[in-house]
């Protein structure tokens, strides 16, 4: 692996640390610059400022988490299930994110755009496994739908996202914390399943 790729590595990994340790916004360049030996200057040579790495440590997370989440996913041997785990961890795994990086949720609606640009390739791979998912569930007739699996499992990705932001929008209006309740979301989404999942 070349230096370069390595160092960026080391500086994600011990970013992912502090964020988790102080939260997004007592984290500090020098905290990370120091924690891998290196001047607050090396830093932007790798990354423009603390948003676009807290971005790039949420991208890293968010790859090892979908890793997981679709490892438990397809583990699990009912093909209603899956779908329903799948989507509710989605929600779950975002609260999480605002929780652990103790990130407010203006701060989580200022970054959103710049996540996005970041996300495109996660996304497409995200909605692929979802219609895999759904596309066995038609095969076995657990499922029937008007439109293709992919249009299906965009859908309900988007009503996933819909309902994450829901929860941001609304705490942003009340200026609260990033420590907000996802449950009542994970919630919807299972009313919503019930529905489209007949």
């Amino acid at each position: 692996m070349p230096i370069q790729n390595t160092r960026r590595d080391n500086i994600l990994q011990a970013a992912a640390a502090a964020f988790a340790r102080y939260g997004y916004e007592k984290t500090t360049l020098d905290d990370i610059s120091k924690s891998v030996g290196l001047n607050k200057a090396s830093l932007y040579y790798y990354f423009k400022n603390k948003d676009d790495l807290f971005v790039a440590v949420v991208v890293m997370e968010t790859t090892a988490f979908f890793a997981d989440l679709q490892a438990k996913t397809l583990a699990i041997p009912d093909v209603r299930r899956q779908v329903r785990y799948y989507l509710t961890e989605h929600i779950r795994r975002y609260g999480e994110v605002l929780h652990h990086s103790n990130l407010s949720a203006e701060r989580a609606s200022m970054l959103d755009p710049i996540y996005r640009e970041v996300y495109g390739d996660l996304r497409q791979k995200d909605i692929e496994f979802l219609a895999a998912i759904l596309k066995r569930g038609v095969a076995e007739n657990a499922f029937s739908f008007p439109d293709t699996s992919m249009v299906v499992a965009e859908n309900l990705l988007h009503l996933t996202l819909a309902l994450q932001h829901e929860v941001v929008f609304m705490a942003r209006r009340q200026d609260s914390p990033a420590n907000l309740d996802f449950s009542p979301s994970m919630d919807h989404m299972e009313r919503l399943l019930r529905l489209v999942l007949r």
